[in-house]
């Protein structure tokens, strides 16, 4: 259950918005809630493993919703949906091979924190003496569920409350062309906005006011005249994205090396293979997934030469985030994904459909590595198995790939991606660092200085390419749910209700 409502949850948000909360904390109120009404006492063992089970099912619905929206299959959905679930479990069994190798490297030898480990260990020991979090998450869950039922409506029950309000009519002052700005009643974008916080506000807002006061009297200059509006947007963010990924780079090549030198420190490598059984099951192990890998990558005709760079490159890269990651609590999938997908272009020629696909496997192989480790780091703070969390963590995403490939298909028919509800921003910026050499140059070239001067301000480029590109209603919403953490004193005391808000207008 949880493995099947994290996908569906987490496969919305990616393409609704442009961000992937960790979805375990919420798991974890969920799974106490659902155990309490089953069983009538909750168990550490039990909730743990159903946590980190269907955990694995969010973040490889996240890695998917980032990057493979830019392909979309519309008119075979079977296939689509084949493909999607064949992509998932074959990156996401490499990610789990990942974890299980270096495992005993990064929560023994190193002691990395993992903190969202720790954090879904706290919270599990805590529910376990008294249920105040998981109640409010189910206040929030049920309030939300009645707001959604009085403003669309369903059966006999008539809408009552209204999509949207009008802030702002549109109006034109000089070259400055401020669009009708209106503040959807959306609580799912409110609940996103206060989980992340002023991390995502402030840049969204630079992005949507820069769209009105940058981008819009830019393009009414005598040089850029002849684009259209859809043109020179799309060109500009181009530029954006293009330098920030270049920024990016400059620091990978260093961390990537620093990882492999210590991921093959003698006396961790010693340890890490001091038992023959467990060697001789991850080469075993390793071998069957080299044979679904080559499997999967020759029928997309990738040669033999760029079958091994991926998958070399991507355990390097996985293996990276799953390092920073236990340092920080942030999995950099996108970066990394980056990394590989622009040398596989340049090095054998990849088109759109394997570049997509590349970036695709990298995120979902790392994103799953990482999640695997906080399982393991919560395990083993629980004093629980590790070997029977390994068998839910292999259960759960098994569960999320038969779930993804449904619920993308079904989400992305019903809503059309690039809409107000399925912006797929994350997917979007791919598709235009794909595609950046047939746009106008010079505009790439103010795109990428806008993106320059962004990174001396310490602004994220990322965020603010969301910004200038999403609809400014749905701007607004993660705006003021961002700025409300400024209201409260400690926000971390609000997660487990807006938790439940996302939650269930998500399913909604």
């Amino acid at each position: 259950l949880l493995s099947v409502f994290s996908t569906a949850v987490m496969s919305y948000i990616s393409m609704a918005t442009p961000i992937g909360p960790w979805i375990a904390p919420t798991l974890v109120l969920i799974g106490a809630l659902l155990f309490k009404m089953l069983f009538q006492s909750i168990k550490t063992a039990p909730l743990a493993h159903a946590v980190y089970a269907g955990s694995i099912g969010g973040i490889l619905a996240t890695a998917l919703g980032f990057s493979f929206p830019t392909l979309y299959f519309l008119d075979r959905p079977l296939y689509f949906m084949a493909i999607v679930g064949a992509l998932a479990a074959v990156a996401g069994w490499l990610g789990i091979w990942i974890a299980n190798a270096c495992e005993h490297k990064l929560l023994v030898s190193e002691q990395l924190a993992f903190p969202i480990g720790q954090l879904v260990y706290k919270m599990i020991t805590a529910i376990t003496q008294q249920m105040r979090k998981a109640y409010e998450l189910m206040a929030g869950f049920a309030l939300t569920a009645v707001f959604c039922v009085l403003q669309d409506g369903i059966g006999v029950v008539k809408s009552y409350i209204p999509q949207s309000l009008g802030l702002v009519p549109a109006t034109c002052i000089g070259f400055i062309s401020v669009p009708t700005i209106r503040f959807d009643l959306v609580p799912f974008v409110w609940a996103v906005g206060f989980l992340t916080g002023h991390v995502i506000a402030v840049p969204l807002l630079v992005g949507a006011v820069s769209r009105v006061l940058v981008l819009d009297p830019l393009h009414r200059l005598a040089p850029f005249v002849h684009l259209s509006s859809v043109e020179f947007v799309l060109a500009f963010c181009s530029g954006l994205v293009l330098i920030g990924t270049l920024t990016s780079f400059i620091g990978l090549p260093r961390q990537l090396y620093t990882g492999i030198k210590r991921a093959f420190d003698k006396s961790s490598t010693s340890a890490l293979f001091s038992d023959t059984g467990i060697t001789i099951s991850l080469v075993v192990e390793l071998i069957a997934l080299l044979c679904a890998c080559c499997a999967f990558f020759s029928y997309f005709k990738f040669s033999i030469l760029s079958q091994c760079f991926v998958v070399a490159t991507t355990i390097l890269c996985a293996y990276q985030m799953a390092a920073i990651a236990g340092k920080i609590g942030m999995a950099l999938l996108g970066r990394f994904a980056t990394f590989v997908m622009i040398p596989g272009i340049l090095l054998f020629g990849f088109d759109s459909l394997q570049a997509v696909l590349v970036a695709t496997f990298v995120e979902v192989c790392g994103g799953v590595a990482t999640d695997t480790l906080f399982g393991r780091k919560m395990a083993r703070s629980a004093d629980i198995s590790t070997g029977r969390m390994k068998y839910y963590q292999y259960f759960g995403l098994f569960v999320s790939c038969l779930t993804v490939g449904v619920v993308f298909w079904i989400l992305i028919n019903h809503f059309h991606l690039g809409s107000v509800h399925l912006f797929a921003q994350k997917a979007q910026a791919r598709q235009l660092l794909i595609q950046a050499q047939q746009f106008d140059p010079y505009v790439l070239l103010l795109g990428a200085l806008f993106g320059l001067i962004l990174g001396r301000i310490k602004i994220n480029p990322a965020l603010v390419f969301g910004g200038l590109l999403m609809p400014v209603n749905l701007v607004v919403g993660l705006v003021v749910g961002g700025m409300c953490t400024w209201l409260v004193k400690e926000k971390e005391d609000y997660f487990p209700f807006w938790s439940g808000v996302f939650a269930s207008q998500s399913i909604w």
